[in-house]
């Protein structure tokens, strides 16, 4: 699974989503999609620790 085929699939869920969550749903698309930008294939199996070590 990819962070694009879940992107996509979060974007048709909004099809279907209810009002009070759509601004969550679309913080969760912002999320994965910076992901994406930034390189980070997996999201899941990656170690965040040295980020937070250089102060990002």
């Amino acid at each position: 699974m990819t962070n694009k085929s879940v992107i996509d699939a979060l974007i048709q869920i909004k099809t279907y989503c209810a009002p009070n969550s759509l601004d969550k749903l679309n913080y969760a698309i912002a999320v994965l999609e910076k992901l994406e930008n930034d390189g980070i294939e997996n999201p899941l199996k990656t170690d965040f620790t040295s980020l937070a070590k250089e102060g990002k």
